[in-house]
């Protein structure tokens, strides 16, 4: 399921930060918990979770897109300027069809401020459009990722994950089994990695690197990639995976794909 949320402005310069995933999965957290408490804290604490005890928040968005020539990037530092009327995101949710209406009743004439400490752009919710998620009937397609997709491996001795891009020898393995562990978080068990395959199609020389909690003690970078594959799966996967996100942190904004070419 997806909904675009076109947002209205002022057409007044406002300052926003490069870092802005984070505000922005902050935003539609706060909208679901005003409208109802117990879906929100299902979504933030607790997701959907496998046998192993893993956990995914199986929704992620994509950036917000403003007309050209109405924002810039300022120069030697972390904001952009937006001078913008509109603007829209999509945000696409692995969630049953009967939830559809009470989700985008959710949004509707919603304030969304997305910033930080130093600035931020207000925008008002003008309209919401559900977008049906056109999931090809093949196994195998092609997809291209919107918005940075995410993987990490741990390294002995890092207390981090290091976060490693399509190149990487273990990537292939990490990319199928995190949305094996997604799909089954939705409660299904039919297939696993043995009825997949990924294959790396283009690698952009583009990478994004986010601040996540910026600003706080709690603040992590985090380093995304940009390319296009072709994934190899059931349909039931696929649409996984283009509802919740591919790789890992899809619910601070990565991993949101779309259908290229089907195989």
């Amino acid at each position: 399921m997806k909904l675009k949320i076109k947002f209205k402005l002022s057409g007044k310069k406002q300052l926003m930060p490069l870092n802005n995933q984070y505000p922005i999965s902050a935003w539609i957290y706060k909208v679901l918990s005003k409208a109802d408490k117990p879906f929100a804290t299902m979504l933030h604490e607790n997701g959907y979770t496998t046998g192993e005890g893993k956990q995914f928040k199986l929704f992620t968005f994509s950036k917000i897109n403003f007309p050209p020539k109405t924002w810039k990037i300022i120069p030697k530092s972390d904001r952009m300027q937006i001078w913008a009327r509109k603007a829209y995101l999509t945000i696409s949710f692995q969630l049953p069809e009967q939830t559809e209406k009470f989700v985008m009743g959710l949004f509707k004439e919603q304030h969304a401020f997305i910033g930080d400490k130093i600035s931020g752009i207000e925008m008002e919710v003008e309209s919401i459009e559900a977008i049906k998620t056109d999931i090809p009937n093949t196994d195998t397609i092609k997809l291209k990722s919107l918005s940075s997709i995410v993987l990490g491996v741990d390294v002995e001795g890092e207390k981090n994950e290091q976060y490693v891009s399509p190149l990487h020898p273990e990537y292939k393995a990490l990319f199928l089994k995190n949305l094996v562990d997604k799909y089954r978080a939705t409660g299904k068990e039919n297939f696993g990695i043995e009825d997949m395959d990924f294959e790396l199609a283009k690698l952009y020389t583009k990478t994004s690197m986010q601040t996540i909690k910026a600003g706080t003690p709690a603040q992590t970078k985090v380093r995304g990639y940009y390319f296009e594959f072709e994934l190899t799966a059931p349909k039931e996967m696929i649409e996984v995976g283009l509802n919740a996100g591919f790789g890992s942190m899809c619910s601070l904004g990565f991993g949101f794909c779309e259908v290229i070419e089907k195989g």
